[in-house]
């Protein structure tokens, strides 16, 4: 069951749902009926919670192998990063997109419409190659070149834009126009992709997770976010997990409107090398800070200066990743490397490579 948070109405999964009436985003409420029995443990990707997808009736996955990446220790050895960048395309997009196109996939949803940086875009135009659905991607000119190579080999029509906000206006414009909007952002059955991570987390700590350990995640939109938040609170009203952890919510200093509006700050709009992050007005704001006030989390903001530094030490220990996927280890730096963290590395290195 899906809730408006801004007028309370109630709605049930379906193709046109992708918002509320009242034009606020959606949330999911949780369901309690998670359990471990059901699951295919023989399955190696996040298809394994199928049962524990909420998705349209008849559907068939659309997959590539997405999920179940590697929990690897910290140098230290008490802490643990989430290598999200080991998914298919190169970012923990794919688990929202694969979930999302194999719905889209079962309502016979012909062709689609999304706004993005790179990353999402790029998990969008993958999983709807693989299912034969016709994708458009409005993204801004100076997203990375490795990114917009993606997106053209997996045959997205690419509609470059100004910037990532007339990329939002013109993907509008379609939609108005009559095309579906797949959005990362707005779509209800992305949420269902990313809460799996905390499922796999779950799993791969055996289940000893509670309120000491802290999970520290880049946020642009939230959709990351929002789905562990979402995975944990099933997980919890299940029995399978004690408590909730910390969800630690990570920003670029330069382009941090959800950590301004947590702290009752002035925020500026700047320029910031986390793409993935620079997102300047995201639609589901008041629910990343309540799902970070219900666990007792935090929201942080880290300058350019430790971005950099962040890449460059995980390169040192062997992991490419690109600036938005360094935010969760920037963070902790930041934070003194307090012990029982969870890292989440999103997004691949090689896409932000330039000639």
């Amino acid at each position: 069951m899906l809730v408006c948070d801004a007028c309370q109405r109630l709605f049930t999964l379906s193709p046109e749902r992708w918002r509320c009436d009242c034009g606020a985003p959606l949330r999911w409420l949780p369901s309690a009926s998670f359990s471990p029995a059901p699951c295919c443990l023989c399955d190696g990707t996040l298809w394994r919670y199928r049962t524990r997808l909420s998705l349209p009736e008849g559907a068939r996955p659309v997959s590539l192998g997405e999920g179940m990446t590697p929990l690897l220790p910290t140098p230290d050895g008490r802490s643990w990063l989430k290598l999200e960048f080991l998914n298919p395309t190169g970012s923990f997009k794919d688990r929202g997109a694969c979930v999302l196109i194999t719905g889209l996939k079962a309502w016979d949803i012909q062709e689609v419409a999304e706004d993005s940086s790179g990353n999402a875009g790029v998990a969008l135009s993958a999983y709807a190659r693989a299912a034969g659905i016709r994708c458009r991607i409005f993204v801004p000119k100076t997203a990375s070149p490795g990114k917009l190579a993606a997106l053209k080999r997996f045959g997205a029509d690419i509609v470059l834009c100004a910037d990532r906000q007339e990329a939002a206006e013109r993907v509008m414009e379609a939609v108005r126009e009559g095309a579906y909007y797949a959005s990362h952002t707005w779509h209800p059955l992305y949420l269902q992709g990313t809460k799996t991570v905390a499922y796999e987390l779950a799993e791969q700590l055996c289940e000893r997770l509670d309120d000491t350990f802290s999970v520290f995640v880049p946020v642009g939109n939230g959709d990351l976010l929002l789905g562990l938040h979402l995975g944990f609170q099933e997980l919890a009203m299940a029995g399978q997990i004690d408590s909730l952890p910390p969800l630690m919510a990570v920003q670029a200093e330069n382009c941090a409107p959800i950590y301004a509006a947590a702290k009752g700050i002035d925020f500026s709009i700047g320029t910031t090398m986390a793409e993935g992050v620079a997102v300047a007005n995201p639609p589901r704001l008041r629910q990343v800070i309540a799902a970070v006030h219900q666990t007792k989390g935090d929201i942080l903001a880290v300058p350019e200066a430790t971005i950099v530094k962040a890449v460059d030490e995980l390169a040192a220990l062997g992991l490419w990743v690109e600036p938005t996927g360094a935010l969760a280890w920037a963070a902790w730096k930041q934070k003194g490397c307090p012990p029982k963290s969870i890292l989440l590395l999103t997004g691949a290195g090689w896409k932000t490579l330039r000639p």
